[in-house]
């Protein structure tokens, strides 16, 4: 038998009211996760409470396992989310019945069915879409430049401030790693990697354009893949908070934007409707931003994101990367990232 977990217990114990249930079996059934290394496993849990026999599935989830800075301490922070800022998102979240946050071990409800997505399509209609889109402004505008949410939490990431010389530091090598072998293509030319590995080592003007505007509690990874809604549309679950950050919004905005560009993607509005609509949600909850200014932040949330999440990937991973999503990547590259640093630069 499994070893029962004590945080797993004293989770359950508590989301059935009853503490003198016992767990005396689990059955776990390992199922595929997404492409950060973590470990998912369904756990049916035979339970006894009060001389009456049941059973609860749960969904565990074991922590990042993918090396690289970005994905350090992944697997906390997100059990860390779980535990403390629930009662204060305006978003709907699985239901977590037990966590260990120092190990990331985290067991949730299933979720109900929901439209089909994956890490490379969404089978939703424009109003899925702008739902999501008013769910992440709503997100935004609750902690808009509250500065007493990152003071309070130490562990949230903080990718453009105190965590960015370590984050470009990964960026830079994976860079420097790709010169250096000459891995080059049609997607990373060596124009292209000398181009952003000139900006990795004098980053100054991107991090300048990005943290001179408000900021705010971000998702992180805020695409299509980490969002589930249900198939009559009325509810859209958040999960997957292992990035988890305090910065500016545009960061989330890209990480929104950038899966609808791959290939098989289908996003039913463009791009810059998606984006108009976003600035729109924000008005309406009273939050102004130019768009002329945002388009400009949000060419360096492009670069930035890429620099410290991709960079590192394609230069010292690459071998993880399977030719058909180095594809998939390439397409988004070639359709947000890259065009950004002309225009920023310009």
């Amino acid at each position: 038998m499994t070893t029962i977990p004590p945080a797993l217990l004293w989770g359950v114990r508590r989301y059935l009211a009853a503490p003198q249930a016992r767990i005396t079996a689990i059955q776990r059934q390992p199922f595929a996760g997404g492409l950060s290394g973590s470990r998912f496993e369904y756990w049916r849990l035979s339970l006894r409470r009060a001389g009456v026999t049941a059973s609860l599935m749960l969904v565990y989830k074991h922590g990042s396992v993918v090396a690289g800075a970005l994905m350090q301490g992944a697997a906390q922070r997100e059990a860390l989310a779980y535990a403390n800022l629930p009662q204060r998102l305006p978003l709907t979240l699985p239901r977590i019945v037990a966590l260990d946050a120092p190990a990331g071990d985290i067991w949730m409800l299933p979720l109900p069915p929901a439209k089909t997505a994956s890490h490379w399509q969404a089978h939703w209609d424009e109003a899925d879409v702008r739902a999501v889109i008013a769910d992440l402004a709503r997100l935004h505008v609750a902690f808009w430049n509250q500065g007493d949410v990152v003071r309070d939490r130490a562990w949230l990431l903080r990718p453009t401030l105190i965590d960015a010389p370590r984050l470009l530091a990964d960026g830079r090598a994976g860079l420097e790693a790709l010169a250096a072998a000459g891995d080059y293509d049609d997607i990373l030319t060596p124009e292209r990697v000398g181009r952003l590995l000139q900006l990795a080592r004098n980053p100054d003007a991107l991090l300048t354009t990005l943290n001179a505007g408000s900021m705010t509690l971000l998702h992180g990874d805020a695409g299509f893949q980490n969002i589930a809604i249900t198939r009559d549309g009325r509810e859209r679950i958040w999960y997957d908070w292992q990035l988890v950050s305090w910065g500016p919004p545009a960061l989330d905005w890209a990480t929104f934007l950038h899966p609808w560009g791959y290939p098989k993607a289908q996003p039913p509005m463009d791009a810059e409707t998606m984006t108009a609509h976003y600035l729109q949600e924000l008005q309406h909850r009273g939050v102004l931003l130019q768009s002329e200014t945002f388009a400009r932040q949000l060419d360096a949330a492009f670069l930035w994101r890429w620099l410290i999440q991709w960079a590192p990937l394609l230069g010292k991973y690459r071998e993880r990367l399977r030719p058909e999503v180095y594809r998939r990547l390439g397409a988004a590259f070639e359709l947000y990232h890259w065009p950004a640093l002309p225009r920023l630069t310009a």
